[in-house]
């Protein structure tokens, strides 16, 4: 199985957690590549059509993970617009996890998750499992040990 961990992230907060799920996924002998979204202009007001100097390509995984920031209580444009643009997920195992600073789930987490899984299904995919990571959450640990977890018992 071939896994890819498309990610974007500004403040590389998104990232670590990729970084530690790729480490766990590759323990585990899996085959694993983390790629990195990255716009011409990364500012969180960037409106489309968001032009990407880097824009991974979907079709060589049979597993994908779809990380993000939450930026104003909703998936960030970046990812949006990534996702806008990806090819077919048909097939493919999904999941996705969204990192953001408030500890509430109520502080767009939830919405930004309900986004990805709706991109997901106009590209006929399916969200497996989603996840949320609060970096002001006193559980921020916890919260990253059982994202790598529940992923791992899915492969």
């Amino acid at each position: 199985m071939k896994i890819g961990i498309i990610v974007f992230s500004k403040t590389n907060n998104t990232f670590s957690v990729a970084e530690r799920l790729r480490g766990a996924l590759a323990e585990k002998g899996l085959d694993v590549e983390i790629e990195r979204i990255i716009p011409e202009n990364d500012d969180p007001g960037v409106k489309p059509p968001i032009v990407f100097t880097n824009k991974p390509d979907v079709a060589p995984y049979d597993m994908v993970i779809f990380a993000s920031p939450v930026w104003a209580f909703s998936l960030a444009g970046v990812m949006k617009e990534y996702l806008e643009q990806v090819s077919s997920l048909q097939g493919k195992k999904v999941f996705s996890f969204v990192t953001k600073q408030l500890a509430s789930k109520f502080t767009g987490g939830i919405k930004a998750n309900r986004q990805i899984k709706s991109a997901v299904a106009a590209k006929n995919g399916i969200v497996e499992k989603s996840f949320i990571v609060s970096w002001k959450n006193k559980n921020r640990e916890a919260e990253i040990s059982s994202l790598i977890a529940e992923i791992l018992k899915a492969v």
